[in-house]
């Protein structure tokens, strides 16, 4: 990478052999990537980025993002996650989340030995075995920024599902008084979910961000 030249967040730059990371860099596997937008400056064997204009950065570790579960695999949840504007800097999303999760269970009776077909269907529930399920809406914390993609968690009360549609319907879901379970309004479907505080609360969650 020669000096001067204009890069942006999550180009590469060098590797920590040719130079020691400066300014609005990171390290993945040994290798220096552009945190910043802006013009490569490499003096003393370091390398950095002068910004130039508006100031955008990279998500990072522990940052709060927000996103859409995409996709839904045996043991992992998919995000796509949004670039976001917090602080007078732009943060862009340069790969998708993952979420660990448990594998859904089948087969055989659920909840005290009695098929949930047994049960009315305001009673009925999904077993909690995920905290979100494909299209929900969702404030997640990165706990890890790996190679590929960032790792996400939902260990905080803000984190979890602020926006999503019942599993059995599609209609819309209304988050009750304990704040632990969503109920479609149409069908009365229990959904058990991983739910955000800030559920339902849009200016709570632009301030979170602001």
């Amino acid at each position: 990478m020669s000096g001067n030249a204009m890069v942006v967040p999550g180009e590469r730059l060098a590797t920590e052999e040719e130079f020691v990371p400066g300014d609005n860099t990171y390290v993945e596997e040994g290798v220096i990537f552009a945190s910043a937008m802006g013009s490569v400056v490499s003096e003393g064997g370091k390398i950095s980025i002068s910004q130039a204009g508006r100031s955008i950065k990279i998500i990072g570790r522990d940052m709060m993002v927000i996103g859409k579960v995409t996709e839904s695999a045996k043991s992992v949840l998919f995000v796509e996650i949004d670039s976001i504007n917090m602080q007078g800097k732009d943060y862009l999303a340069l790969k998708d989340g993952k979420i660990l999760a448990k594998p859904p269970r089948s087969g055989g009776p659920r909840f005290g030995g009695r098929d949930r077909g047994d049960a009315p269907r305001e009673a009925r529930e999904e077993t909690p075995t995920r905290p979100c399920i494909l299209g929900d809406t969702i404030i997640g914390r990165v706990q890890f920024n790996d190679k590929d993609s960032y790792q996400l968690t939902l260990d905080r009360p803000e984190t979890g599902v602020i926006s999503g549609r019942c599993s059995l319907c599609g209609g819309e879901l209304s988050c009750n008084e304990e704040r632990t379970a969503l109920i479609c309004v149409d069908c009365g479907h229990v959904n058990k979910r991983k739910i955000s505080s800030l559920y339902n609360k849009s200016e709570e969650i632009k301030r979170l961000f602001a």
